[in-house]
């Protein structure tokens, strides 16, 4: 009777323990109405229970692909029926090492899924459509483990370019794999460090304007709420981009109590308040969102952890011209920060679809969004009309 009595509460404990979890999903879901966006634009949750949802990409189907970075999967997202939500969680692989950045690429041998875990970077080739692949192969090997964990990869051009962050907060590393930015040929040989000095570029991805490597870095910790401030940069081969010596492009940072040129290293193209966590961006030059959005670059900011103030949560808008010149920023989406400085999300990675529309990922709830334009009750349209 004992044990009887145990394995029925333990039983119920498990049961309470889903239900919680389905009901704070539920009632955080229903918080979309309460976030704060553009009046023209809606937000909808597209796909649920995907716990640690980070990095996203499409393939050549248009189905989206996403890492459970610490779930250890990869997994597509088919929206078949096109309603705007997810059919499927169709599984591509699991029991991985922190598999994060994701790339497809056709080459003359085959579609293949490239994937970017801690300590390698894998593909696996697709047998047969939609999505039966085959057993991964390692692509590169010994990506040195610990502190920023994440990878991410972008494919151009028949090269790979992979972004490996930092061991620690500030530190001058052994291994240059590690803050850095390093390119190498799609089979994996080949090596090279593209650019050094980024403690952390999670967010890469390659301009449409002028086809260069744009990258969101998140600086170090332990100098206060408001430096160094989160930046954008402008990835450029050779150069260095300041971190662990410089911050902000000009100051020199003392831990070290040694000498460093701070005027040899790269201005960022754009900066924002301290420890927000920029992880994702996505250019958008248009696609199905009012036209008013064309030539845009949105950032997931996804949070700061040790400011005073909290900060970031959201997502920015950066204003474009028309030649790809960044004018100004706007929040977009806010509003996952609650007064208390308790979160109701945080997103990370934000990718457009071949539809058009935006995708955001969010690790916190464990979804995926999609963000459309808004469309018009019939009494909103007999109002503006």
């Amino acid at each position: 009777m004992r044990k009887t009595g145990f394995a029925i509460i333990f039983l119920s404990l498990i049961l309470f323990s889903q239900a919680y979890s389905s009901h704070a999903l539920e009632r955080n879901a229903q918080k979309l109405d309460s976030l704060n966006l553009p009046h023209d634009v809606s937000i909808h949750l597209f796909a649920r229970e995907v716990p640690r949802a980070r990095h996203m990409a499409f393939d050549d189907q248009g189905a989206l692909f996403l890492s459970q970075a610490k779930e250890g999967k990869v997994v597509a997202l088919p929206d078949s029926d096109k309603n705007g939500e997810a059919d499927k969680k169709v599984l591509i692989i699991e029991n991985r090492d922190i598999p994060h950045g994701l790339a497809f690429i056709q080459l003359e041998e085959g579609y293949y899924l490239y994937i970017a875990e801690e300590t390698q970077v894998i593909r696996l080739k697709r047998l047969a459509k939609p999505f039966k692949y085959g057993k991964p192969e390692t692509i590169i090997a010994n990506i040195p483990d610990g502190g920023h964990f994440t990878r991410t990869l972008k494919i151009k051009n028949n090269k790979l370019y992979l972004s490996v962050g930092s061991s620690c907060n500030v530190c001058i590393e052994k291994d240059p794999l590690r803050a850095a930015i390093s390119r190498f040929n799609l089979d994996g040989s080949g090596r090279e460090i593209f650019a050094q000095g980024l403690r952390n570029s999670v967010g890469i991805e390659f301009s449409p304007y002028t086809g260069e490597l744009w990258g969101v870095n998140n600086g170090r910790d332990r100098l206060g709420d408001d430096h160094p401030r989160e930046e954008l940069n402008i990835i450029k081969q050779g150069k260095h981009y300041g971190w662990p010596y410089c911050y902000e492009s000009k100051f020199f940072d003392e831990d070290f109590g040694r000498s460093f040129d701070c005027t040899k290293t790269e201005i960022p193209a754009y900066t924002f308040t301290a420890h927000m966590a920029p992880l994702g961006l996505a250019f958008y030059q248009k696609g199905t969102l009012p036209k008013q959005y064309n030539h845009s670059v949105f950032i997931a900011f996804h949070g700061s952890w040790n400011r005073s103030v909290p900060a970031g949560y959201k997502v920015v808008r950066l204003k474009l011209d028309a030649k790809g010149n960044i004018l100004s920023h706007e929040d977009f989406i806010s509003g996952w920060l609650r007064k208390s400085g308790a979160p109701d999300g945080r997103p990370v990675d934000i990718e457009q679809s071949p539809e058009g529309d935006l995708y955001l990922s969010d690790d916190y709830l464990g979804v995926v969004y999609r963000i459309t334009k808004k469309k018009h009750t019939s009494n909103e349209s007999a109002v503006n009309n």
